[in-house]
Parts: structure tokens; C-alpha cells; sequence
């Protein structure tokens, strides 16, 4: 087979390694439904309970729990393996569902959004260190666009599933739902995770500094996004204790985006600042803005994720050839112009165009999200690789904080009177704009493999290969 052919797809479900990736695509489904069904009845749960100026503190708080438990999360994998790190997230997983059925405010709802979120952490950790550890590099891209395709079926019934929900019991039964799922899930996953191999090695992830992350990035989005008196001290004591932490946290050069590994934390960090700043509050615009049913509005989260998982499936069969700088940087320009489109509906144009653009934007978002971690598994050190991976996780996590804070924040002034909703809607979609056109300018300095001499690289692709036989660990039966 030519270097540049990807390999079949049977050979991601070959012998062992087929169990594992069921077991890995299962809990990507189930994890997918839950955050496509809630994202859909957000309008209605913000209806129910109020507090708009909170809004975009349901994704924020869940992401900045994942900071702080996304490096323990890698450290403990490393050491340990991923069964007993699976157990723990599932459990704070779940019982952040449990407290959000039951939130009688919104502010309680953020809370319960934090602790799934120190879940959630653990959850993508343990499959991202899992599929380092295991697969040989030409099959990651497989891979990857496999855990990507199982936003297909979620995309497609998620948004019914939460409207109808929302119309017949209530929007809290949303959160109940998954659970039964959930448990039966990780019964079945748990076995297929035996074999993974540990390193029994202590690293040097910065646990600390994460927490102190965690807290820095919280304070600075509390300041902007409850104007008082207090607004100015937090503001400058998030940045005093953020900027510091991150230095520690990520390779050195990341802040200005250094060519190699410090490039990729950066470029993951500004995807998911990027997307999930635009895609927090495309339903918020359809419904508010429109003057559509949740349901309706719900249709653009079903048409992004059908787009993501295309993205996904084309950069898995073209990634080999055309590198990781080059995707990023087309993807990126992708995430931009649809995050434009969606702007233009706030105008009096047809429902298509939203609807249309965020399809583009999240063609774009499939094609960087995968490339980005592969890019770092590729000169990951064996037997460290969720470690190593840890600092880019970290960074998507806070992208994804910060992207949907600060477009939180501009929701907030305009719940607070200082500015209209359709220009906070603006604001958020312009935010997301411009750090994926800084992404498009960072991608070209991503670590690529075919410019890394075979003679550093950690593994060459037949050790590789023979790391799906884990040395004095039981057979899988």
C-alpha cells in the first residue's frame, strides 16, 4: 500500500483494537446526544429559570472544570491505564446530570454544568491518551473520524429528542435521560480498556497550575460578565493569576505560537475560542432574534454536526497528504467565513443563510479539530503520550471557555440594557471570526509530520504498531 493511501477501514476493527474502538465510539455517542439535546433546550431552560446574563456561563463553567481536571486526568491514565480514570469521570459525569435536573436557578444549573465538566475532562482525556497509546499512526486518522461520526446520529435526533422533551415532561428530564445509557455504556467499555498499556512513570503535568488556571480564567469572565464595582479588581486578578499558570502549563513559546508543539496548544486553543463562540448562541439568534420554536432553531445543531462529521471523514483520508499545516489553515478560513454567514442572519435575509453558514463553519471545525491532536501524537514520547497531549487538551478546553465567556459577556450587557441583543449576538460572532482568522495564520506552524526527521521522531510506525500488544498485561478474552 503507497505511503499516501490511507489504510482500510477494517483495520481500525481488527482483532482486539475493534473492541476498543466500539467501546471508544459508544461513549462518544452517548457523551454527543447529551450535549447536542441541552445545547437545543437552552432557550427554554433560560425561559424557565431566567438569569440570561448567565447563558454563557452553562458552557464556560463545564470547560473550566475540564482544566482543572483534564491534566489529572492525564497523569493518573499514564500511570494507572484508563479504567479507573473512566470510573471517576463517569461518576462526577453523572451526578453533574443528577444536579441539573434538579436546579431550582440558574446559578445552580452552572454549578452542575461544573461538575459534569470535571467529568467531561476526564471522559476526552482518557479516550484521546487512549487512542495515542494504542493505534499506530497511519490508523489515528481513522480513528479520529470515527469518534467524529458518532455526532451523526446524535446531530440528527438530538435536537428532536430535546424539543420533544422539553414539549411533553419538561427540559429537565433532559438531564435524566442519558443516565440509564450512561451506566450500561460504561459496561461495556470498561473490558475493552484492559489492555491498554501504563508507564508506571511520574510526569511533570502541571496539576497545579491547571487549578490556578481554572480559577485565574473564572475571575476574569466573572469581572466582564457582571459589571459592578467589582468588575475592574477581578478582571485584572484573573489576568495576574491566568497568564502566569498558562506559561507553566503549556511548551514554552506558546503565547506567541511557536512553530512545533507550542503552535499546537495555540491553534487548539483559538479552534475552539473560534467555533464555540459562534456555536453557543446560533440558537439563542434563531429563536430570540428570529422568533423560532426551539425545535426549528434546533435543525442548525443537527446540520453542524452532519457538516462536522463530513469535515472529519474528508480530513481523515487526505490528512496524510496534504499535512496538518494545510488543513488547519483551510479549516480555519472555513470557520470564518461560516461564522460571517451566520452574522448576516441577524439581518432581514432568508433562514437559509444561518442555517447555511454554520453548515460551513462546522465543515471547517471538523477538519482542525482532529488534525490538531494528531499533529502532536505524531512526536508524542511513547508511554507519555496522554501526558504530552494533556497541555493542547487543556488549551481546547479553555478555548472553549473563553470563546463562549466572552460571547457570554456580550449577551450580558445586552441583558443588562447596555446594548441590544441583536448587537451582543454580533459581538459573539465577531469574536469567533477573529480568532479563527488568527488561526489560520497559527496553523502554518503546527508540528508536521513529513517535516520531522524520522531520526527524532519518538517511535517509528512498526513499534508503533507493536504497542497494541501491551507487555505484562492480561489478554483480552
Amino acid at each position: 500500500m503507497s505511503a499516501q493511501q490511507p489504510p482500510p477501514w477494517r483495520a481500525v476493527f481488527a482483532g482486539a483494537r475493534g473492541r476498543l474502538t466500539i467501546g471508544l465510539l459508544l461513549l462518544e455517542a452517548l457523551v454527543a446526544v447529551e450535549i447536542m439535546v441541552v445545547a437545543t433546550i437552552l432557550p427554554a431552560v433560560e425561559a424557565d429559570l431566567h438569569g440570561l446574563k448567565l447563558y454563557g456561563w452553562i458552557y464556560a463553567s463545564l470547560t473550566l472544570a475540564s482544566i482543572g481536571s483534564v491534566p489529572i486526568a492525564g497523569r493518573m491514565t499514564d500511570r494507572l491505564g484508563p479504567r479507573p480514570i473512566l470510573a471517576i469521570s463517569i461518576v462526577f459525569y453523572v451526578s453533574g446530570l443528577v444536579l441539573a435536573a434538579t436546579a431550582p436557578t440558574m446559578f445552580i444549573l452552572v454549578v452542575a454544568r461544573f461538575v459534569q465538566g470535571i467529568g467531561g475532562g476526564g471522559l476526552y482525556t482518557v479516550s484521546l491518551g487512549t487512542v495515542a497509546k494504542t493505534y499506530p499512526p497511519d490508523i489515528r486518522p481513522r480513528v479520529m473520524a470515527l469518534l467524529a461520526s458518532m455526532w451523526i446520529l446524535p446531530g440528527l435526533v438530538g435536537p428532536p429528542i430535546g424539543a420533544l422533551i422539553n414539549a411533553t415532561v419538561g427540559w429537565r428530564w433532559v438531564f435524566v435521560a442519558p443516565l440509564p445509557v450512561i451506566v450500561l455504556a460504561a459496561a461495556l467499555v470498561m473490558p475493552a480498556l484492559r489492555n491498554v498499556r501504563t508507564s508506571g512513570e511520574r510526569s511533570s503535568l502541571p496539576i497545579a497550575a491547571s487549578l490556578v488556571l481554572m480559577l485565574g480564567a473564572g475571575a476574569l469572565l466573572a469581572g466582564l460578565t457582571d459589571l459592578s464595582v467589582w468588575s475592574g479588581p477581578l478582571v485584572v486578578l484573573g489576568l495576574a493569576v491566568s497568564i502566569p499558570a498558562l506559561r507553566r502549563i503549556t511548551p514554552p513559546g506558546t503565547l506567541l505560537a511557536r512553530s512545533g508543539l507550542p503552535a499546537a496548544s495555540a491553534a487548539a486553543f483559538l479552534a475552539s475560542a473560534a467555533f464555540f463562540g459562534i456555536d453557543g448562541f446560533v440558537t439563542l439568534m434563531l429563536t430570540q432574534t428570529r422568533g423560532l420554536s426551539v425545535g426549528v432553531a434546533g435543525i442548525v445543531l443537527t446540520c453542524s454536526a452532519l457538516a462536522w462529521a463530513l469535515g472529519s471523514w474528508w480530513q481523515s483520508r487526505v490528512a496524510v497528504r496534504l499535512g496538518t499545516r494545510w488543513l488547519t489553515t483551510f479549516g480555519a478560513l472555513l470557520i470564518a467565513a461560516g461564522g460571517a454567514i451566520v452574522a448576516v442572519g441577524l439581518l432581514d435575509v432568508p433562514l437559509v443563510v444561518p442555517y447555511a453558514g454554520w453548515a460551513i463553519g462546522s465543515v471547517g471545525m471538523g477538519i482542525v479539530f482532529p488534525t490538531i491532536p494528531l499533529s502532536v501524537m505524531r512526536v508524542a514520547t511513547e508511554g507519555r503520550e496522554a501526558a504530552e497531549l494533556s497541555s493542547t487538551i487543556l488549551m481546547d478546553y479553555l478555548g472553549v471557555g473563553i470563546g463562549a465567556g466572552l460571547g457570554g459577556v456580550c449577551i450580558a450587557l445586552a441583558d443588562a440594557g447596555t446594548i441590544s441583543l441583536e448587537a451582543g449576538l454580533a459581538g459573539a460572532f465577531g469574536l469567533g471570526v477573529t480568532f479563527a482568522l488568527v488561526l489560520a495564520l497559527v496553523g502554518r506552524r503546527l508540528p508536521d509530520a513529513r517535516h520531522v526527521p524520522e531520526a527524532v521522531r519518538p517511535e517509528n510506525d512498526h513499534e508503533k504498531e507493536s504497542s497494541i500488544r501491551p507487555t505484562g498485561m492480561t489478554p483480552s478474552p
